[in-house]
């Protein structure tokens, strides 16, 4: 069990990559439109958010999952993540993440053309792919033939904050990396973004919330490495026993093989009766 002090420097250490935080900062409308705007380098609309870390799922047996920053404007759909913990299955969590996104902003009778765009972003505090690039912008285009592109209106973003080689980046976006990376402030907006932690940090009502919500977690993660230690121990128990049950079964087939071969029964005919290798049973000789 967390103590109070414990909980207490773990909210005074949380940054901006830190989910909770960053979902807290990222549904101020104005810092939001900043970062988004930023990294996808043109104008957005008017933000309507569409969650604040809710469950989503296609329907009641579907896989939930649970969204950052989840919003839209008149054209577009726009999911931003904060990924901290590298997973090998990020594409493919991409993927479930637009498909989601679709099924849960589309209402029944729309028109295929009428769909908006579909853009997701992962902001990954390691590098997704191991190219050591900055940024990683995915569309579907054709194999045959690289100049034609699909047009479905997806686009897959993601943001490697430990790249080393920023000078492709514009200088804002620069900066934005370097506060992610140090926390070093270079810009309005990162200035802005650590204003609005520092506020957040000292409302007593968020860090409540915070440490109610870090405790729940530390229940569920004392549960489940309890419920797998059983589950383990049991598994152990009884591969354990599996292995003495064979072990022991072998040594019966051998101890049985040496007595028909010492009736002068053939190799052949002792490695059918006792199911043991032939070359085993000759070994025996």
């Amino acid at each position: 069990m967390l103590t109070e002090a414990e909980l207490q420097k773990k909210w005074e250490s949380l940054t901006f990559t830190d989910n909770f935080i960053f979902s807290r900062v990222m549904h101020d409308e104005h810092i939001c439109r900043q970062v988004v705007e930023l990294i996808l380098g043109v104008r957005i609309g008017e933000i309507r958010y569409l969650s604040a870390q809710d469950e989503h799922k296609t329907d009641p047996d579907s896989m939930r999952i649970i969204m950052d920053v989840f919003l839209r404007d008149e054209n577009r759909i726009i999911n931003v993540e904060m990924q901290t913990g590298h997973k090998k299955e990020l594409p493919k969590r991409s993927r479930y993440y637009q498909s989601v996104a679709d099924v849960s902003t589309t209402s029944t009778g729309t028109k295929y053309r009428d769909l908006p765009e579909n853009i997701l972003i992962f902001i990954c505090t390691f590098d997704p792919f191991n190219k050591n690039l900055p940024r990683y912008t995915f569309q579907y285009i054709c194999n045959e033939d690289k100049r034609l592109k699909l047009k479905d209106g997806s686009l897959r973003i993601f943001l490697n904050t430990t790249a080393t080689k920023l000078s492709a980046l514009d200088q804002k976006l620069q900066a934005f990396y370097h506060y992610l990376q140090k926390g070093v402030v270079e810009s309005d907006l990162t200035q802005t973004i650590s204003d609005s932690i520092t506020t957040l940090k000292n409302n007593s009502i968020e860090r409540r919330s915070f440490m109610t919500l870090a405790l729940k977690m530390a229940d569920i993660e004392y549960d489940a490495y309890e419920n797998g230690f059983d589950r383990g121990h049991e598994a152990g128990l009884q591969a354990g026993l599996q292995q003495g049950l064979e072990q022991g079964a072998y040594q019966k087939a051998l101890e049985t093989a040496k007595m028909f071969l010492s009736y002068g029964d053939p190799p052949e005919k002792v490695a059918i009766c006792t199911k043991l290798p032939l070359d085993v049973v000759q070994g025996l000789l």
